[in-house]
């Protein structure tokens, strides 16, 4: 074929083999940042940490307000009784009861002046105090004397005196005191429990006439 007359193209050969890859070329510049992926699934809980070391103590708060009074307590009315007789004398045999003449009371007992029962007319527990002044029988103080109730002596309540050698114109005070519960209703009585009369004197002393005898009962309980 005469290509003279003919296109450049209507007249190529076929094409050749591939030839060899050529050497790799330098590496492009670095494209721009790309756009933040959606945010990722969150990850499992971690362990707990350690607990860390104590604070200091805050500010003491204010002061709350006063709570409201509480009940009152059951309590108890006091009662008590005082008795004597004053001047004069009075002999009391061995196992006698002194009797009494003045009294002041609080109401709860009953008493009829110069006898020897007290009746007490509330339960409770009290304290008895007594006092007898003595004149001695031949030159001799030799006493003792308890307090009876319901008849019984009780053994808190004896209580004694002796001495020698006295004139007749001494004087000597022998007194008890005691604590016993006191059923309602009971009588109290002070006994003499010496083996001889005793001479219950209330003068000779500075020419003044005082108690020859004296019981105090006050309810404590």
């Amino acid at each position: 074929m005469n290509c003279n007359n003919l296109c450049y193209y209507c007249c190529q050969g076929p094409i050749g083999p591939t030839g060899a890859a050529g050497p790799q070329g330098i590496a492009g510049a670095t494209g721009a940042t790309g756009p933040t992926g959606p945010q990722g699934v969150a990850g499992a809980t971690g362990a707990t940490g350690p607990a860390g070391a104590q604070g200091p103590a805050g500010a003491t708060g204010a002061t709350g307000p006063t709570g409201a009074q509480g009940v009152a307590g059951p309590g108890f009315e006091p009662a008590y009784f005082n008795a004597a007789v004053n001047g004069g004398a009075q002999d009391v045999p061995a196992e006698g009861d002194v009797t009494f003449l003045l009294a002041y009371q609080s109401g709860d007992f009953a008493f009829t002046p110069n006898t020897s029962a007290i009746t007490v007319n509330t339960a409770g527990v009290y304290r008895i105090d007594y006092t007898v002044t003595l004149r001695p029988e031949n030159n001799q103080f030799n006493a003792a004397y308890a307090v009876a109730i319901n008849g019984l002596e009780n053994p808190l309540s004896f209580f004694g005196l002796y001495a020698d050698n006295a004139a007749d114109t001494q004087r000597a005070e022998l007194s008890g005191s005691f604590i016993t519960a006191i059923p309602a209703g009971a009588t109290v009585a002070l006994r003499n429990k010496s083996a001889y009369v005793d001479h219950l004197a209330g003068t000779g002393v500075d020419n003044q006439a005082v108690n020859r005898a004296s019981i105090l009962l006050q309810r404590i309980a």
